[in-house]
């Protein structure tokens, strides 16, 4: 097994393992990790689609993030 294949199956593995968390936050932040994996998985593969979709996942990650810290911290 090459770096890019154990870069992928360990991407693989954070993201489903980000679904089975209940907390909003985790999940979020795990799904990140996630998505920054598998955009280091398509920068190694030179895949621009598996780029461009861990980008907009990982800003889309990062607002909601930013939208839970503030809605926590107003509370």
């Amino acid at each position: 097994m090459n770096y890019l294949e154990i870069v992928g199956w360990i991407a693989t593995f954070v993201v489903i393992g980000s679904f089975l968390i209940n907390d909003m936050l985790k999940l979020r932040s795990v799904n990140l990790i996630g998505a920054t994996l598998w955009l280091v998985y398509g920068i190694i593969a030179g895949s621009f689609s598996i780029m461009f979709l861990n980008i907009v996942v990982m800003c889309i990650q990062v607002f909601k993030i930013r939208q839970l810290l503030k809605k926590k911290i107003n509370k």
